[in-house]
This record gives C-alpha cells, sequence and structure tokens, in this order.
C-alpha cells in the first residue's frame, strides 16, 4: 500500500461515517505498520500567537498495511499512539493465522486426502507469540511470590493442565532447608489457563505442564513440558482429560507412552474373555500364530534369566533382573522391559516394551497399523501372564511357548528385543553379566553355577564361589533366586 491509497481508504471512511473532517488535501506520513493520514494546519510561522489558532485535539487516521483504519486524536502523542497500532496490528494478525490455521485443521482431520498438512507459522508470526507466552508468565510469579511464607528463598510450581482438567502444585522453601506446600487460588489458575491458550498457538501446541522456579532475587526458570518423559504420578490427569485436549488441539506427534495410556486398554488389553473369543476366531478363519527362532529355548532363557538375577541380588544391587514366584520380571533404567511367565504343562509368555519402539510409534504417530501381537494366540495367552504394559498399550512383543517352541504373532517383533530383556540370548552374554557384577575373575565360577542351574543341581557352594571377595555380599538373596526358579539341587 502507498500513500495515495492510504488517503484514498481514509477519504471513503470519513464519506461512510459522516464525519466533520476535510477530505480535500490529506498528507500522509509511513510508519512501520502503515500510513498516518491527517489534515495539514497551515500556521505563520512569523507570528508568534499562531498556536492560538491551531486546533486541538483533531483527528488523525493510523492506516495498516492490512487496511485496518483507526482515528486518534491529535493530543496523544504520535509515538504513542503509533505504538499502540503497531501491536494491535501484530494482534490481529496473530488472530487471523490462529483461527485460519485451527480452521484448516479442523477441515484436514475431515478430509485428509484434500487438504494436506501445512504449517502457517511464518517466524516472525511464531516468535511474537512466544514473546507474549513469555509476557504472560510475569503476572503468574508475581501473584505466585505473593503466597510465600516469611523467608522464603524460592517457590517451585507447577501446572498439569488440559482443556477439561487442571493440577496445581506450589512449594516455597526457606533458607533454612524447610519446605511446604501452599495451595493454588483458582485466580492464579485462570492466569495460567489463559497463558496456555496463547502458548497453544507456537508450533508445539500447548505444554502439558509448566514448571516454573523462582528465587527471592527474581531469577525465573520456566520449563514447558510436552510429554517426551511420562509425567510423575500426582501430576498425571485421567486418560479422558487428555482425550479431550488432544480433540481440542490435535498435534503432529504425541508422546508413544501418552498415546498408549490414552488409548489404555482398548488399544492391547486382552482379557480372558476376550482371548478367548479371539483365539476361537482364529481357528475357525484358520489363522494360526507364527513360529519363532529368535530366542532360546524356554529352559535356557529361565536358567540364565534366574543365574543373572542371583548374581545380581548377591551383591545388593536395586537393578536388574528378578525371579518372582512363578515369573521372571526385568526392568532397565531407560523404560524398557519384560516379563517371563512359566506356567502349568511346560507353557509360557514372554511379552514386554521397547520404550522407543518404532512399531509403536507408527502405530501412534504414523501410517503403521498397530502391531498384531496376538494373532493365532491361545487363549490362555491373557491380561493374567501378559506384561502390565498392555493396560497403556506400550507392549510392543509378546511370545507364548507351547510344547517345543516360542510362537507369535503376525507382526515380526524381533527387532524390539534387545532393551526390554536382560543379556539371556546366549551364553556368553548372560556370563559376562554375572562377571559385570561379581568381577571379572570369577568368570570360571559363574560358568559353573550355570551349568549347574542348566542341571538344577545348584547348591548353596556353586553360589557362595561367586562372592568371596564382595564386601556387604548377601549369598541367601542369591540362593532364594535361584530357589524360587526351581533350580536347586534336590
Amino acid at each position: 500500500m502507498d500513500a495515495e491509497d492510504a488517503i484514498s481508504l481514509v477519504v471513503e471512511w470519513i464519506r461512510t461515517h459522516r464525519i466533520d473532517y476535510p477530505t480535500e488535501g490529506l498528507a500522509a506520513d509511513r510508519f512501520e505498520a502503515g500510513w498516518s493520514v491527517y489534515a495539514p494546519v497551515a500556521v505563520d510561522e512569523s507570528d508568534p500567537m499562531a498556536f492560538l489558532d491551531m486546533p486541538v485535539g483533531r483527528s488523525v487516521f493510523l492506516v495498516g498495511d492490512s487496511g485496518r483504519i483507526k482515528e486518534v486524536t491529535s493530543s496523544v502523542p504520535p509515538p504513542q499512539a503509533r505504538k499502540e497500532f503497531i501491536e494491535e496490528e501484530r494482534a490481529a494478525e496473530s488472530r487471523h493465522w490462529v483461527e485460519f490455521e485451527r480452521g484448516f485443521r479442523a477441515a484436514a482431520a475431515q478430509d485428509p486426502a484434500v487438504f494436506p498438512d501445512v504449517t502457517f507459522h511464518t517466524p516472525a508470526h511464531e516468535a511474537q507469540i512466544a514473546a507474549e507466552a513469555s509476557r504472560l508468565l510475569d503476572p503468574i510469579v508475581r501473584e505466585l511470590a505473593m503466597h510465600g511464607v516469611p523467608g522464603w528463598e524460592r517457590f517451585d510450581a507447577a501446572f498439569a493442565f488440559t482443556v477439561s482438567a487442571e493440577i496445581a502444585q506450589l512449594r516455597f522453601r526457606t533458607l533454612d532447608g524447610r519446605s511446604g506446600l501452599v495451595p493454588v487460588p483458582n485466580s492464579i489458575a485462570t492466569l495460567v489457563r489463559a497463558q496456555r491458550e496463547v502458548a497453544a498457538q507456537m508450533p508445539d501446541g500447548p505444554w502439558w505442564r509448566l514448571l516454573l522456579t523462582v528465587t527471592n532475587s527474581g531469577e525465573m526458570t520456566v520449563s514447558y513440558d510436552y510429554g517426551d518423559d511420562p509425567f510423575p504420578d500426582d501430576q498425571l490427569l485421567s486418560a479422558e482429560h487428555y482425550r479431550n485436549d488432544l480433540a481440542r488441539y490435535p498435534r503432529r506427534r504425541t508422546p508413544v507412552w501418552l498415546a498408549g495410556y490414552v488409548a489404555g486398554p482398548a488399544a492391547q488389553g486382552r482379557d480372558p474373555h476376550r482371548a478367548a473369543v479371539s483365539a476361537a476366531a482364529d481357528a475357525a478363519e484358520g489363522r494360526a500364530a507364527t513360529p519363532c527362532r529368535d530366542l532360546p529355548s524356554l529352559h535356557d532363557l529361565w536358567v540364565r534369566w534366574a543365574v543373572i538375577s542371583a548374581a545380581y541380588a548377591g551383591v545388593g544391587s536395586e537393578w536388574g533382573p528378578r525371579i518372582r514366584p512363578g515369573y521372571a520380571w526385568y526392568e532397565n533404567d531407560h523404560r524398557s522391559g519384560s516379563t517371563l511367565y512359566w506356567l502349568p504343562g511346560e507353557r509360557a509368555v514372554l511379552s514386554g516394551g521397547r520404550w522407543d519402539s518404532v512399531l509403536l510409534a507408527n502405530a501412534y504417530n504414523g501410517p503403521g497399523p498397530m502391531p498384531d501381537l496376538y494373532g493365532g494366540a491361545p487363549a490362555w495367552v491373557n491380561d493374567s501372564v501378559i506384561n502390565t504394559r498392555n493396560n497403556n498399550g506400550l507392549v510392543s512383543f509378546c511370545f507364548w511357548w507351547a510344547g517345543d517352541r516360542w510362537s507369535r504373532g503376525g507382526t515380526d517383533t524381533s527387532g524390539e528385543l534387545d532393551a526390554p530383556l536382560p543379556p539371556v540370548r546366549t551364553v556368553e552374554d548372560t556370563v559376562a553379566a554375572m562377571t559385570s557384577h561379581v568381577g571379572p575373575d570369577r568368570a570360571a565360577q559363574c560358568g559353573a553355577l550355570l551349568n549347574a542351574a542348566t542341571s538344577r543341581k545348584v547348591n548353596p557352594d556353586d553360589v557362595a564361589a561367586l562372592f568371596p571377595t564382595q564386601p556387604r555380599v548377601n549369598v541367601d538373596m542369591a540362593i532364594d533366586q535361584l530357589s524360587l526358579a526351581g533350580l536347586l539341587a534336590t
């Protein structure tokens, strides 16, 4: 838009609104967001009293590049009027793009084939939204600080919000090390809710948790949590509230753990009735399980799991696999893990989940289907013996042993096993895992214990031989693991 266009728009605006203002001889001055249009006033500079004849409060018209016109009075300092107008223009532009994108995405959700996946945020728009979201934190912090106990050194605030439910926690800490929770009033929750609405316009969408740490000297640390890691239990809302939020704010990607949590047991649950119905349907349709040769035999898998458990338990390690009555358990320190249930009649179920499962990521955020974990499985492969990750849609493999072999469903899940299983795939892996805790000089004794366990002829001396120089050793704990596994000599 040039000066002539701006003046033409103002003339039309004056005539339409029928205001008393000249339409001839108007001038236009350029500023950042548009033009300032006004009627110049001729003043005799040689007359020192001429200023008395100048009109006071005469209108000036600010014309934005968007075409918007705002009438302001000349009694307002021009820099101030223009600054306010520029801010209004930016806000109007942001609202336009937000509404346009929201409408576009709603239409795309109805017909993805017609509406492609498009990102509308420009760098300037993103920077503006981020700045506004940051600015809205200041009143929140000020209000929180007013609820501090005398002598507080810092406070930590956590807000876990969705469109339908909220959790707010505020803890103050004092210089002498004391701390205490303080209730968060609804007035502050209202401010946080408004800030989240603005943050929702950023490319990553609205945060799931807002974390603030503020010191009494005014230093502030802010973290927007988008769910890369699972939320603490006391800041985790019911699944329905995340479903509501995703319906309001669809996302390009939902963290796999949260997608599974939202899906719930419906995604992978297999209660006894559902298992029986599925097994009958598989039999009627001639759908058989897929034989699997990626794993050691049930006996070898169980024995290796047990001897590693004995080594870890004997040195008092809080990590590592364990044997429980009727099943073996393992969780690593990166949220992958598995269980092995041994059932009467030489049957077993090995299942678990890999934290960064490609199969589940493709199912929840990509074009892939949910992995077929149970196709052809017998009815006894059900929730009673499947890893509890299936309650949250996070099981990425399931194998069952019947007769003399392992079987699985239709999806090849061999690539899911490395992280969730303890080192039991080979004898060498098992011995290396044992020596990593009892010492590299104990490799021979580890091998001897593994051989004795394979023959179910372990005696206490075999176990004690692993820990001759280890401090704080608990040989009885190690023996107990092998006893629960049924591997002691009778």
